[in-house]
């Protein structure tokens, strides 16, 4: 058994190899990107294939000393040959995750939470060698997408401060106005927020679509910034939740800028755990 962390710092995108089991494939035989390394608990989330009795292939979360499977498919038998390379490919886009096996799409998947950036690496398990030759890692820029009403001053904040800042920490950032194509806007909206790496949402006025899209990405476990003008009343549901406030005004920028980037630098650093 091995564990094996390079020293590429992934947080979505895509890793891909091409994998041969040498003589010999047993029970054991396990070969898995490891998508997430917590390098003080040594959890990991794993991708690709599994030990034991576990099907071909499978998306898998180490936490608390015990193995939570997140999403499997497919058999060995008749798949799974000594000698014979297999291509597997791992795309992770915000909390979706896509397996792929020579060329054939063989797993989608949601992820439990939004894992925070770190180094991804290799798991292996069995009795004779196994062969990883082609390993790529093409790392995805960590995108935000933004929750707010469509008006004046908050367009001001958006364009201002909130993508200013993005653009400055290499961080994507998407407004639902911004996505032009044919479809519903609701569907755009939750794929936007399953796809994206953090959510900024504005709750300043009380706006129905909002909150409802705050409401959307909690479901998913999906970290998000709340910020608010000075002296706004939150809903009680709301209320608990750390919120940035800012002051609307040419003094308040600054401000707005700090604590911004020290948000943002404090999701992309934190692990974030499923809900029980």
């Amino acid at each position: 058994m091995a564990l094996h962390i390079c020293d590429q710092v992934f947080s979505g995108g895509t890793i891909s190899a091409k994998i041969t089991f040498l003589k010999q494939i047993s029970n054991a035989s396990c070969c898995d990107f490891v998508i997430n390394y917590d390098p003080v608990t040594r959890d990991v989330v794993d991708v690709g294939i599994p030990p034991f009795t576990w099907p071909m292939f499978s998306a898998r979360a180490y936490r608390n000393s015990k193995w939570d499977l997140i999403a499997s498919v497919g058999s060995r038998e008749g798949t799974l040959l000594p000698n014979v390379p297999i291509h597997l490919e791992v795309t992770v886009v915000g909390s979706q995750l896509t397996l792929t096996h020579d060329g054939v799409v063989a797993m989608r998947a949601q992820l439990p939470t939004q894992y925070p950036q770190s180094q991804v690496g290799l798991f292996f398990v069995g009795h004779h060698d196994i062969l990883v030759s082609d390993f790529q890692v093409v790392s995805r820029k960590p995108r935000a997408f933004v929750v707010m009403q469509f008006s004046s001053p908050y367009n001001d904040v958006y364009m201002e401060v909130i993508k200013q800042v993005c653009d400055e920490m290499k961080i994507e950032v998407l407004r639902v106005d911004e996505s032009y194509g044919p479809g519903l806007i609701i569907s755009d909206i939750t794929r936007s927020i399953l796809e994206s790496t953090f959510v900024i949402a504005d709750v300043s006025p009380t706006n129905a679509n909002v909150f409802y899209e705050v409401g959307y990405a909690h479901g998913l476990n999906k970290p998000t910034i709340l910020i608010a003008e000075k002296n706004t009343k939150l809903p009680f549901d709301v209320s608990p939740f750390r919120t940035l406030f800012y002051e609307n005004s040419i003094a308040g920028k600054p401000r707005l800028e700090k604590g911004l980037r020290e948000y943002i630098s404090a999701v992309l650093k934190e692990r974030t755990q499923p809900s029980a």
